[in-house]
């Protein structure tokens, strides 16, 4: 993004609108002089500024500011660059007459003299000056005293101008500009533009602090800019603090604009107990316009220097590839506590996702690391990346048809924890799903295929097993409710080997599914809490109807009981996967209400309760010696979501026993948002163990967070997960930040239990070790910074966090 300066036309005649035919007479100034408006690590500097100068540069103090521009960093920096040609585009050359005013006019026949309060406007292009002189013989110009110039977005002070029509180049001296939408301010001994439209910035500097007193600056002895590449170079730059030289390049290269650059980025620094000190700087290499790569050499006090990469590609025929990967050739902690694995680690990932016309689509997902310990070792950056038990190693291709989709997929994981053993591979699968339109009398057909190869590197039985289900649904649906009636036909066979315990090679099931599905929708107008509401009521009732068959001797390939809730009242299978064909005589019964505000139309509140009735035992279990299920009730399944105001919202949901009067689960999230960053959030969980895995352990737990912005410049953040049944703290973590106009600075320190290798972990066991991490973020407003980890910590723990949002 670039802010054209142009110099316009000059006459004599003072106070008149010039004609084009006068125009054509002119000596023209057409000096294009180009600044970046948005270029937050590459900008050049400034010198300090005195008020007076801050205020020609349209710098207004925050008393003088209306409420409604008066956001956070104008409050951090108490005041603001404001731009009364906001929202106009520049006036371009030639395109509309040229005013101008003098208080003396003279001249000669190769001469021209304009002096006295000197204006030249052009639309919403201006110029000012003491004086401007004219030497038509040598094509020569010259302003001079307080020369200024304004255009949308850009003000520049200068004390004299000078341009070379026939060169093309135009010198400023003394130079003061601004920049107002990314409040970036600079001045130079001399700044000159040549006729390619380089600029040179000759004994410069800029800011992005207030001008007034900015707390921090870069001094160049030439920056030279680029506007057509988007680049600059800047010899002998230096970062001052306070005046004081911090930080020193004799060369440095950066983009002026939001396009990429290769070059060095911020570092990013921490510290753990998992290995001491961890220093990353990272290189990034700007390939080509549709690729690019990340080279990010780390040091680990206690480990050694660890080698990451990452490559970007995008391509129109071939879709979007990121390719990564770590190595580090002897870890000297690992080394220590394992003393005859192998100390030389790495990790690979490959992720794609592309479309090739309108019906193809393919999908890679691919990590894979040396050994299951290198994610809780060294891929520290965030808490979801250290909670993950396995690793997907996935490659897909669909075809999308008119009435079919097929997809080929293969799948396999690698395991993080020991208590997981190998798990099944997909070598392949295929399935084939009916997708079109076909409608017979209202009858829409249900038809999908689907064969999977299983084979596993542990010694258990492996595969083949096809599924297949057919059938019809009638669906009628209307303004005040729905009825779905669906019938279908499932099978399921297998040729397997190494049977081990089971008792044939080539076992098969079937089962038929009948379902009646019926809803209807009630509405009234209401009010609540003060407010006029829209109220719904949505009853619905669901029958199901599935045949049983003996399916004892079938293995388990992919399949698990679905976790209970509301939502399962209305599913036709409690299995995930294929390896199940459950039997049912049932009926769920359930009612949801709905509240919309009147004055908004948002949904406020929503509430649903529902609970299922058994006519029979369910006899297929996932284990054999799972015994059958034969409660004639389910638990009363309850989802509650309310938000009174734009600040409050309340989310819950529970699970129960009517018969033993006690819950199987409860989970309820209550978040504050009063504005200005402010987030309050606390929650708590309960989750008994399923009937089908009595061997998990019952787990409680609680958890707070925060995030409290502390006036205009100071912080304060914090989170806790506490359990509840081993009394103690499970993660925890404390931190502050000050964040002013200039720079900001996070300090966070944490400690979280190592449950690396289970899956079930006992809080209350002293044998988990407490591992603590201390991160810490530094940036210069404008310019970057480093220590993204913190940011990635905070979003793990703070529900609700966002670093962009303003204080307001």
């Amino acid at each position: 993004m670039y802010a054209p300066l142009t110099f316009g036309r000059l006459l004599p005649k003072p106070s008149h609108r010039l004609s084009s035919l006068a125009l054509g007479t002119a000596v023209a100034l057409g000096c294009h002089i180009t600044l970046a408006s948005e270029a937050p690590s590459a900008q050049p500097v400034m010198v300090l500024f005195s008020e007076d100068i801050a205020a020609q540069l349209d710098w207004q103090a925050l008393p003088v500011l209306p409420e409604s521009q008066r956001d956070t960093r104008c409050r951090q920096c108490n005041g603001k660059f404001v731009d009364s040609l906001k929202g106009q585009l520049p006036t371009q050359p030639g395109s509309t007459d040229v005013e101008v005013s003098a208080d003396n006019s003279s001249g000669t026949e190769g001469s021209l003299l304009l002096s006295g309060n000197v204006s030249v406007v052009q639309g919403n292009r201006s110029i000012t000056a003491d004086s401007v002189a004219f030497d038509r013989t040598r094509q020569f110009t010259k302003a001079s005293g307080n020369v200024g110039f304004r255009e949308p977005g850009v003000v520049l002070q200068g004390d004299q101008l000078t341009f070379d029509s026939e060169r093309q180049h135009a010198t400023v001296t003394r130079a003061h500009f601004a920049l107002h939408e990314p409040q970036l301010s600079g001045a130079a001994q001399q700044l000159e533009r040549e006729a390619s439209g380089d600029i040179t910035i000759v004994d410069g500097a800029v800011t992005f602090c207030a001008p007034e007193d900015p707390q921090w600056y870069i001094n160049t002895d030439t920056l030279k800019i680029d506007p057509d590449e988007g680049m600059a170079t800047a010899t002998h730059a230096t970062l001052r603090w306070s005046g004081i030289p911090v930080f020193y390049v004799p060369w440095m290269s950066f983009p002026v604009d939001d396009r990429r650059k290769t070059g060095l980025l911020f570092p990013s620094i921490g510290s753990d107990t998992r290995g001491g000190l961890d220093l990353m700087a990272p290189v990034y290499l700007n390939l080509a316009p549709n690729y690019d790569a990340t080279y990010s050499p780390r040091y680990i006090r206690e480990r050694g220097l660890v080698h990451q990469a990452n490559g970007r590609w995008l391509s129109k025929s071939l879709g979007k590839w990121s390719v990564s990967g770590a190595y580090i050739d002897n870890d000297e902690k690992f080394e220590e506590e394992f003393p005859n694995g192998d100390s030389e680690r790495w990790a690979v990932g490959l992720q794609h996702r592309g479309n090739f016309g309108e019906n193809w689509r393919t999908k890679i997902q691919y990590n894979k690391v040396s050994d299951r310990n290198y994610v809780r070792d060294l891929d520290n950056s965030s808490l979801s990346s250290q909670r993950q038990a396995t690793l997907k190693q996935l490659g897909q291709l669909d075809y999308l048809g008119k009435d079919w989709k097929v997809s080929l997929q293969a799948q396999q994981f690698q395991s993080l924890r020991r208590s997981i053993t190998s798990n099944y591979k997909k070598m392949p699968q295929v399935t084939a799903q009916w997708r079109g339109d076909a409608n017979l009398g209202g009858l829409k057909p249900i038809a999908l295929l689907q064969y999977s190869d299983f084979d596993n590197d542990a010694n258990k039985v492996i595969g083949q097993r096809v599924y297949g289900e057919a059938g019809v649904t009638y669906p009628l649906n209307w303004t005040w409710g729905f009825l779905r009636t669906t019938a279908k036909y499932r099978s399921v066979a297998y040729d397997l080997e190494n049977l081990r315990s089971l008792p044939e090679a080539k076992p098969e099931a079937t089962s038929g599914v009948f379902s009646v599905d019926g809803g209807l929708v009630f509405e009234r107008t209401t009010s609540f809490g003060g407010q006029g509401m829209s109220q719904t009521l949505e009853p619905r009732i669901y029958y199901l109807y599935s045949e049983y068959d003996e399916q004892r001797g079938q293995p388990d390939f992919d399949s698990a009981e679905l976790t209970f809730s509301y939502n399962q009242l209305f599913r036709d299978t409690r299995f995930s996967g294929h390896d199940r064909l459950d039997d049912a005589n049932q009926v769920s019964v359930g009612v949801t209400t709905r509240f919309f505000a009147d004055s908004d139309g948002r949904e406020r509140l929503n509430a649903s309760i529902g609970q299922i009735f058994y006519f029979r035992d369910r006899e297929v279990r996932l284990k054999a010696s799972n015994r059958p299920l034969d409660e004639s009730l389910s638990a009363t399944a309850v989802e509650f979501n309310w938000l009174p105001t734009n600040a409050w919202s309340m989310r819950a949901s529970l699970l129960y026993d009517t018969e033993d009067n006690e819950f199987d689960a409860l989970s309820t999230q209550i978040g504050y948002r009063p504005g200005s960053g402010r987030i309050f959030n606390i929650g708590y969980t309960l989750r008994e163990p399923p009937p089908t895995n009595l061997e998990k352990r019952r787990t409680e737990q609680a958890n707070v967070s925060t995030y409290l912005p502390i006036g205009n410049n100071w912080g304060a953040f914090a989170a806790i997960e506490y359990s509840l049944e081993g009394n103690e703290f499970v993660e925890d973590m404390v931190g502050f930040e000050y964040d002013n106009c200039c720079w900001k600075l996070r300090l966070l320190y944490m400690r979280y239990l190592d449950t690396a290798g289970k899956t079930n972990p006992d809080f209350s066991d002293p044998d988990l070790e407490r591992e603590n991490s201390v991160q810490f973020q530094f940036a210069l407003k404008g310019m970057g910074g480093f220590g993204s980890r913190v940011e990635n910590l905070m979003r793990d723990m703070i529900r609700g966090f966002d670093p962009k949002a303003p204080r307001v």
